[in-house]
C-alpha cells in the first residue's frame, strides 16, 4: 500500500458518525503496555486493512497473553490521530529487525477503557482486523457478533461520504510524513 492507498486510507480516519470501531489483533503483552503507557497502536501499512479509519480501537489478544486474556476482546480506546512512521522510528531499540524499514500507521489513542464483559471466541480463528459498531463492540458477548453484515457495513461506511469534504492529499508524501487528522 504505497502513494495513493496511503492517502486514501488517511483521508478515512477523520471523524465519521462518532461509533466507527476497528478492532486489530494484539499479539503480545508488550504492545499491551505500550498502548496503555505510550497512547499508541502500529498496524504494518502492507498488512493495514482497506478501511483503516475508525473512531475507536479495540484489541483481540492472541494465545500470547495469559488464560483469562487470550483469545477475546478485552479493551478498547478512542482513536485520536493517524501518523506514518517507519517501525525504527516507533520502536527505537529494535533498529535491527528486518521490518525495521518498513512503513506503520501509528494510531495514536486515549486511555483504555475495559469493556463490561470480555468478548470471547469460542471457536478458536485467526483474526487480524474486524470493522464494527461501537454498539456491537458493548454489547457483543461473542466475536462473531462483532461482524457486520452487508447492510450494517454500508450504514456504518456511508457516514464517510456524508461527512464534510477535504482537501485532497497530493502525491506521496517524504518518510516520517505526519498526518494529524484529530483536527478533521
Amino acid at each position: 500500500m504505497e502513494g495513493w492507498r496511503i492517502a486514501r486510507v488517511l483521508r478515512e480516519t477523520h471523524p465519521g458518525s462518532g461509533d466507527r470501531v476497528l478492532v486489530a489483533v494484539m499479539n503480545n503483552p508488550r504492545d499491551l503496555g505500550i498502548a496503555r503507557t505510550q497512547y499508541w497502536y502500529r498496524i504494518p501499512i502492507k498488512r493495514a486493512p482497506t478501511r483503516v479509519g475508525a473512531d475507536y480501537l479495540a484489541f483481540y489478544f492472541t494465545g500470547a497473553f495469559p488464560p483469562q486474556q487470550r483469545h477475546r476482546v478485552v479493551y478498547y480506546a478512542p482513536i485520536r490521530a493517524y501518523r506514518l512512521a517507519t517501525r525504527a522510528e516507533l520502536l527505537p531499540n529494535e533498529p535491527d529487525h528486518p521490518r525495521a524499514q518498513e512503513r506503520y500507521f501509528k494510531v495514536e489513542i486515549g486511555a483504555l477503557c475495559e469493556l463490561a464483559c470480555p468478548i470471547v471466541s469460542l471457536r478458536l480463528r485467526r483474526i487480524t482486523f474486524i470493522a464494527t459498531t461501537l454498539d456491537r463492540l458493548l454489547h457483543a458477548r461473542e466475536i462473531n457478533e462483532l461482524w457486520l453484515g452487508p447492510r450494517d457495513d454500508e450504514a456504518v461506511w456511508a457516514a464517510l461520504d456524508r461527512s464534510e469534504p477535504r482537501p485532497d492529499l497530493e502525491g506521496e508524501k517524504e518518510e516520517g510524513y505526519a498526518e494529524d487528522t484529530s483536527m478533521w
